[in-house]
């Protein structure tokens, strides 16, 4: 399982660096005031951006602006869960965030919760899930 988890995010790293004039278009930049979780990596909080990955808009690259780590995200395209555009939207269950969408001009993607958010949500530790809307403060 590890060495296809490899084998997936190397693809992804080729995708990326083959897509770099892509990005330009699909920047959003946004301010996260907690850390989160997307797709089984936990980020801290800070200034994050969030770009598209591919010409389908289906993946993401999520880069945090002070360390400029960055994580390769799958995502559906389409999120019409939040009404506001110019967005990065989590669930929170419990004292835990993760990424669930992005929504501004040239990107509308959703993220498929991550196992950890799965189970969290099934142990009903009592509090329900909340969606969070965070503010792009920068969309390019």
């Amino acid at each position: 399982m590890k060495t296809l988890q490899t084998m997936i995010l190397s693809a992804g790293a080729v995708v990326l660096l083959g897509s770099g004039g892509l990005n330009a278009q699909t920047l959003a930049t946004a301010q996260i005031p907690f850390a989160f979780s997307a797709q089984n990596t936990t980020l801290p909080a800070g200034e994050y951006t969030v770009s598209s990955a591919s010409t389908s808009h289906s993946a993401m690259v999520i880069r945090n602006v002070e360390t400029r780590k960055a994580i390769f995200v799958v995502a559906q395209t389409g999120y019409r869960a939040a009404n506001e555009k110019n967005v990065v939207v989590f669930h929170r269950v419990g004292d835990r965030y993760f990424l669930a969408g992005v929504k501004t001009n040239s990107i509308e993607a959703t993220v498929s919760p991550s196992k950890l958010e799965r189970e969290l949500e099934s142990e009903g530790s009592g509090q329900p899930m909340a969606a969070v809307i965070v503010p792009a403060l920068n969309v390019r």
